[in-house]
């Protein structure tokens, strides 16, 4: 069990979590602000956010070419 907990902060991009979260070797983060837990969150939920983050992008895209 490690001494210092990583954590994130409800601020932080999905990008951001899921390097710390690389980098870390860690599944899950917990989400505090001001010093208390108001969350948690895993590498499923920054996956699915940053897919349909890619997915949006891709049809404003498809729309902007297409006219």
């Amino acid at each position: 069990m490690a001494s210092d907990v990583i954590y994130v902060e409800p601020g932080q991009t999905a990008e951001a979590c899921m390097a710390l979260m690389t980098d870390k070797r860690v599944r899950h983060l917990p989400v505090l602000e001001k010093g208390c837990l108001v969350g948690m969150i895993s590498i499923g939920d920054l996956t699915k956010c940053v897919i349909a983050d890619r997915e949006f992008d891709i049809e404003q895209l498809v729309r902007y070419v297409h006219g």
